[in-house]
């Protein structure tokens, strides 16, 4: 049983892999209207693998709504997500050799606080979330003359890590994989002395021993404690940073104000309150734009 579902599992993976290096293929010599059109229907083959992300997309709807939906409500929800989930990699897709028409579409909200929070060179910590198209934050922000590095766990899918790798290259976004240990430390600690942008998706699920234990959608969640380490460190500033689809063409990218950090109370208890505190703004843009979170693919976002 277990040898199928692996060899299910890799079908899949081949599929969508093999799928998204066909629509770059064509991107770059159809016109974007007939992309369109050929994604339309390349959802009804690439649906034929997807049929566990459904299971899980609608589980995990069902642990947050609950009986407030019928069983024909998830899955019309979870069948509009998914296919959301492809145009967003359309977009990717298309704009990964086109970056400087990205900013045409892209909206930023308050870049003040970003700009300000530079300003003592120590870099941000810029906490985000798998919200809408977020790579596209990145590739706008790249845009904008910002140097980002993006902190990563290794992923398990080694031809579709390849493909991402490929493209943040080519954008000039710095992955950052969180081992080895050492150098994940010495690349992200640089990155905030050179005054760069250092962000964290905060959103991922750790081990219970690796993180912290808080509420997010009325369901216990571990959290890393990235963000506080680093700025107890450096003393650099935490920036929450998300980006959402503003309509059906435009994405607006929102800045925050410097997170305030709680510091009155001993070393555990801080932590816990300013992981809770971040987890509730990332909350508060998931409850915002619910179909635009990618965490309802994660089979394991929740403690059960």
């Amino acid at each position: 049983m277990t040898s199928m579902v692996r060899f299910s599992k890799k079908y899949q993976n081949q599929l969508i892999n093999g799928s998204l290096r066909s629509v770059r293929w064509a991107m770059k010599i159809l016109p974007r209207a007939l992309i369109e059109f050929f994604v339309k229907g390349l959802f009804s083959v690439v649906s034929l693998g997807t049929r566990r992300l459904n299971e899980i997309c609608v589980r995990n709807l069902r642990l947050v709504y609950g009986n407030s939906k019928s069983e024909a409500e998830y899955k019309e929800i979870a069948k509009k997500y998914l296919r959301s989930i492809g145009y967003s990699m359309m977009d990717l897709l298309y704009y990964v050799d086109r970056p400087g028409e990205l900013l045409k579409i892209v909206h930023f909200e308050h870049e003040d606080h970003l700009k300000k929070a530079l300003e003592p060179g120590q870099g941000v910590i810029a906490v985000s979330a798998h919200m809408s198209n977020f790579p596209l934050m990145f590739v706008s922000l790249v845009q904008k003359g910002y140097k980002v590095n993006v902190i990563i766990r290794t992923m398990r899918d080694e031809n579709f890590s390849q493909f991402m790798y490929h493209l943040c290259g080519q954008w000039g976004i710095h992955m950052i994989q969180t081992s080895p240990r050492k150098e994940f430390l010495r690349d992200s600690l640089g990155a905030l002395r050179r005054n760069e942008l250092l962000f964290i998706l905060l959103d991922e699920v750790v081990a219970k021993e690796s993180g912290i234990q808080v509420k997010f959608l009325d369901h216990e969640v571990t959290r890393a404690t990235g963000p506080v380490l680093f700025l107890q460190r450096t003393g650099s500033p935490i920036l929450p940073m998300f980006i959402a689809q503003d309509g059906q063409k435009h994405f607006k990218i929102f800045i925050e104000q410097p997170f305030k950090v709680h510091q009155e109370g001993g070393k555990q208890e801080n932590m816990v309150k300013n992981i809770t505190g971040l987890t509730n703004i990332i909350e508060g843009f998931v409850k915002q734009y619910p179909l635009q979170w990618g965490g309802w693919l994660n089979k394991r976002w929740a403690l059960e």
